[in-house]
């Protein structure tokens, strides 16, 4: 909404909502501006040169079209009545601290200037048209405080003429003052606060001031009283500026609203960031979830008790099986030996066995040479006729040559038999005789979980 007008403005542009900000956040500014101490006057002073400095940055870096607070010509009057403003500030209190009288009057006569060049902006005929009824009454104020602080600076050229014994310039200045405060208070009569203007101004005193002046330079000194156009113009201390603003500086706009705001590209990252950790994690499960089923089938292969698998004291006694085990070697203290025994007569046995058959083999295979011999001295002599033919093998042995090769095949199977009951026996021979011993050597050879102290 527009100050002057009372339009709503809106713009589909995100530097007129910078602009808007800025332009709100120096309203704020000078409102902060309370002239309550000599210390208050100090920061009062420095909030109208940031007012200022912002209000250069709107004119300089924004566009002008946007509303009739952001033209050109409104914000150059701003300008000027924030300056005018801080140099009021230091006119305070350079009256406070009893400051020289000259540059008192310096002082006041820059706040003149800055009112009018903001008063030169009201009469520009753009910026009535822009501030429409308002513009008038603004111009009455600026003027009625150009006048004042004009009575300000030459009250106290009179004083400093005064301190230099320049009785006639005395009598002019006060003279001068005393016409300018008239016109001041004039103009103030439009104003609702126009008495709290007079009282400041003081009328009185500054009559009774020029009234002794006057008569002190008739009777006694009687220098002649020279025009005011003849004497120099008092110039203006320009002690205040525009102070530089950076929008983006946390001292002046506040902590970022947007800190916390999390850009897109962030987004997209912590996505395919979620959907590769996602993908790496199903792996993993799917390797755990195979490796837990072979555990499974592990655990079930040996038949443990999940409630007593991690019973310590099951350790310190042995098994009741091991013990029917021990039991039944005990009673027979003769089993190792009678084992041992048994597998030598079993050696021997295949020992016969063997002979027996090779020696069968060798007389078939004698038999066979025999055999065929006579049927080679048989073939070499022609049969008469009406002999009988010759002989053809003997059916009888032909079967006990197949026998013989039976024999021999399971003869080699039980040879292979004999050699892996051989390795077990040599295998378990140390376990039996364990077993057959004291109970004490048993418990001492059977594994015990070994853990530690945080176990």
């Amino acid at each position: 909404t527009e100050i002057f007008s009372g339009k709503t403005v809106t713009h589909e542009d995100i530097k007129y909502e910078q602009a808007c900000i800025l332009y709100n956040l120096e309203g704020c500014t000078h409102l902060t501006c309370l002239l309550l101490s000599s210390q208050g006057m100090k920061v009062s002073c420095t909030h109208f040169q940031c007012a200022a400095g912002a209000f250069t940055y709107l004119r300089d870096h924004f566009p002008h079209s946007y509303s009739v607070d952001m033209s050109h010509q409104i914000l150059s009057l701003n300008i000027n009545l924030m300056l005018g403003q801080a140099q009021e500030c230091l006119l305070e209190k350079s009256m406070l601290d009893n400051r020289k009288s000259f540059l008192v009057a310096r002082i006041s006569a820059q706040v003149v200037d800055y009112y009018k060049e903001a008063c030169r902006a009201l009469e520009n005929s753009e910026t009535a048209s822009l501030l429409g009824k308002i513009q008038k009454d603004w111009k009455k104020l600026v003027q009625m405080k150009i006048y004042y602080f004009a009575a300000v600076a030459h009250l106290h050229m009179g004083k400093q003429a005064e301190e230099q014994q320049k009785f006639g310039e005395r009598v002019i200045y006060f003279q001068s003052a005393l016409d300018k405060l008239n016109e001041a208070i004039k103009l103030a009569k439009v104003w609702p606060f126009w008495d709290s203007v007079t009282a400041i101004c003081s009328v009185s005193p500054l009559i009774s001031r020029y009234n002794s002046a006057k008569k002190d330079n008739d009777f006694i000194y009687h220098e002649a009283v020279p025009a005011l156009d003849t004497l120099q113009s008092v110039k203006g201390a320009p002690l205040v500026k525009a102070l530089p603003v950076n929008p983006t500086d946390p001292a002046v706009t506040g902590p970022d609203i947007f800190a916390k705001l999390v850009p897109m590209a962030a987004h997209e990252a912590s996505s395919l960031y979620s959907e590769e950790k996602a993908k790496l994690l199903r792996d993993v499960m799917a390797k755990i979830e195979a490796k837990n089923e072979v555990l499974d089938q592990f655990m079930d292969s040996m038949q443990l008790d999940p409630e007593t698998v991690d019973n310590l004291e099951m350790y310190n006694h042995i098994p009741p099986i091991l013990m029917e085990k021990c039991a039944a070697l005990s009673v027979r203290p003769d089993t190792v030996k009678n084992l041992v025994q048994s597998m030598q007569v079993l050696s021997g046995v295949f020992t016969d066995v063997e002979a027996s058959l090779k020696e069968i083999r060798d007389l078939l295979e004698e038999d066979e040479a025999q055999e065929r011999k006579l049927q080679e001295l048989l073939g070499k002599v022609p049969p008469s006729q009406g002999s009988p033919p010759s002989p053809s093998p003997s059916p009888g042995l032909a079967e006990v040559s197949k026998e013989c090769s039976k024999y021999l095949e399971v003869h080699e199977k039980a040879s292979f038999t004999n050699t892996e009951l051989h390795k077990a026996m040599n295998l378990h021979i140390g376990n039996l005789r364990l077993l057959s011993g004291p109970l004490e050597q048993v418990r001492a050879a059977l594994p015990a979980p070994a853990l530690t102290e945080g176990e």
